[in-house]
């Protein structure tokens, strides 16, 4: 069985720091033909406040969740 890999955005919600703020996230996901559930990889985090301080954070999107830590600016997925 082939996976199924596709490009999508997804309209999610970066929350932590004290902070909820709309983002967007772009991402690959991937799935088996048949199964319902995906795996969501080569994460990234777009359109958030520029405001938001380095630190941890829980990207929340229909499908799902991905923890992602920001420092320097640069956001990085954690575990996908």
């Amino acid at each position: 069985m082939a996976l199924n890999r596709e490009n999508v955005v997804l309209a999610g919600r970066v929350v932590g720091m004290g902070r909820e703020e709309n983002c967007t996230l772009n991402a690959q996901k991937v799935t088996l033909p048949g199964i319902i559930i995906s795996h969501f990889s080569k994460c990234n985090v777009h359109n958030a406040p520029s405001d938001l301080p380095d630190g941890e954070y829980l990207v929340i999107f229909e499908g799902g969740m991905i923890p992602f830590h920001k420092h320097g600016g640069v956001w990085e997925a954690l575990g996908s």
